[in-house]
This record gives C-alpha cells, sequence and structure tokens, in this order.
C-alpha cells in the first residue's frame, strides 16, 4: 500500500496571502492545529462512505487543510478547498491511502468551502468513483 503526499502532488493554487498554497508541514502551521470537522466521501454508485474528508484549522497560522484518509481505489485524489477571502488550491496525487491539501488562509469564521473526488486508476481514470464536499 503507498501513500499519497504533498511531495507527490500536482496542483494550482490563488490567493494574496503568504499562507494560501503552503505546506502545513513545511511551515510548522500543523503543530498547533485542530481537526474541525469531518466529512464523508461516498461511492457514487452505492452510496456508502469509502472515505474521509479532515478538516484542519492552524491556530497559530489561521489557516485550513484537508486531509483525505482511506482511499480504496488507487487512482487519482482531487482535492479542492477555497476560502471566502479568496484563496484556493486545487491539487491532484495517486495511490491508495492518505493525503492532504496545501492551506489556504481563513482567520475565525472565514468561510471555507472544497470538495474531493476519488478516481478509477489506469485506462479508465475518466471514471471517478467516489465524491465528498463540504462548506463550513
Amino acid at each position: 500500500m503507498s501513500v499519497a503526499t504533498p511531495a507527490q502532488a500536482d496542483g494550482t493554487s490563488g490567493g494574496g496571502n503568504y499562507y494560501d498554497g503552503k505546506d502545513p508541514a513545511t511551515t510548522g502551521c500543523n503543530a498547533n492545529a485542530s481537526q474541525i470537522a469531518t466529512r464523508p466521501v461516498t461511492d457514487r454508485y452505492t452510496g456508502q462512505q469509502v472515505a474521509t474528508i479532515q478538516i484542519f484549522y492552524s491556530w497559530s497560522c489561521h489557516s485550513n487543510w484537508i486531509r483525505v484518509t482511506g482511499n480504496p481505489y488507487g487512482g487519482n485524489t482531487t482535492k479542492y478547498i477555497s476560502s471566502s477571502l479568496g484563496g484556493w488550491n486545487s491539487e491532484w496525487d495517486s495511490g491508495y491511502g492518505s493525503s492532504y491539501s496545501m492551506m489556504v488562509y481563513a482567520p475565525g469564521t472565514t468561510q471555507i468551502n472544497g470538495e474531493v473526488t476519488l478516481w478509477e486508476p489506469g485506462i479508465n481514470e475518466y471514471n471517478w468513483k467516489a465524491i465528498g464536499t463540504f462548506s463550513l
């Protein structure tokens, strides 16, 4: 079983704050972070939960990011997170297990939104298998 990490990720980000698009581990923002919510990722055919979106907040960096756990498919995991302040990240990585996104600056009660899509590996990569969304 492989575990995807942001070092394997490919994506883009935008926003005007220093923390938009930064890695929570590299910046140290993960040191005093809390998981503030979870959301299910459900299979498109069965409706069953197949993975979980964990949403984190860094108290020192005032930023959010997501972690996807339990990807059973092994294809790409696409992750999107945005804040109402204009910061956003869209990225993907492949493999089983878990991966996390880069951050968006969202102090206090700033609204964040996002989506995670799990894809079938191989020649059927265009065939998405599961999706999860959140809005906080």
